[in-house]
């Protein structure tokens, strides 16, 4: 039969990991689109008809936005890295309550319970510094690298973000850039792109 200790030790442990996951998923989705636009901002759009400006004062702000030309990813980059932010500083206030300005000996815990025997306790700590480790995307918290979008006059921004993607590298993300703000098959996206490719 498992030690006392160590069954705390696997609570606390387990716990914390799920409660840092759990913090990831209130995140943004940065990957899910749903009708051509990222899903978080199709939500705040949802039930608004084409053309007309959203009657909620947060999805009439983010329509003036993108009114402005301003590129979805950005976006959700900006949101998302915000986000993280505040998470990430509540996790340290609940590792440290002298952030607050308490005094040194003031202490608070995040802490598991177990109710079936053996019952026990058991604190989470170092959510902060742990947070990071379980960043979904794998890049411990960091936004996303995108190339700042190519200079083609009168091509949408799109293909301009793609164009800049296959430049640097990666044109298997150019061509997913593509596809999913056009709808475009596989075929058509890489005839379009080399197109654009072949400019000066």
């Amino acid at each position: 039969m498992p030690e006392r200790d160590d069954l705390d030790g696997e609570l606390s442990a387990r716990s914390r990991e799920l409660f840092l996951t759990n913090l990831w998923s209130l995140l943004v989705d940065e990957d899910e689109w749903t009708d051509g636009s990222p899903s978080w901002i199709e939500q705040w759009m949802r039930g608004t008809p084409p053309g007309s400006v959203p009657a909620f004062p947060t999805a009439a702000a983010l329509h003036r936005i993108l009114a402005c030309g301003v590129d979805p990813d950005d976006l959700t980059d900006v949101v998302r890295t915000m986000q993280h932010e505040v998470v990430y500083d509540i996790c340290q206030l609940l590792d440290d309550p002298t952030l607050l300005g308490l005094p040194a000996e003031s202490s608070w815990e995040l802490t598991a319970v177990r109710t079936a025997p053996p019952v026990g306790r058991s604190p989470m700590y170092g959510l902060h510094s742990g947070l990071d480790e379980l960043d979904p995307s794998g890049r411990g918290g960091e936004p996303r690298p995108r190339p700042v979008p190519a200079r083609l006059p009168g091509q949408p921004l799109y293909a301009r973000i793609a164009v800049a993607q296959a430049r640097a590298g990666d044109r298997h993300t150019a061509l997913k850039t593509w596809r999913t703000a056009t709808g475009a098959t596989l075929a058509e996206a890489k005839a379009a792109l080399d197109a654009l490719l072949e400019q000066p």
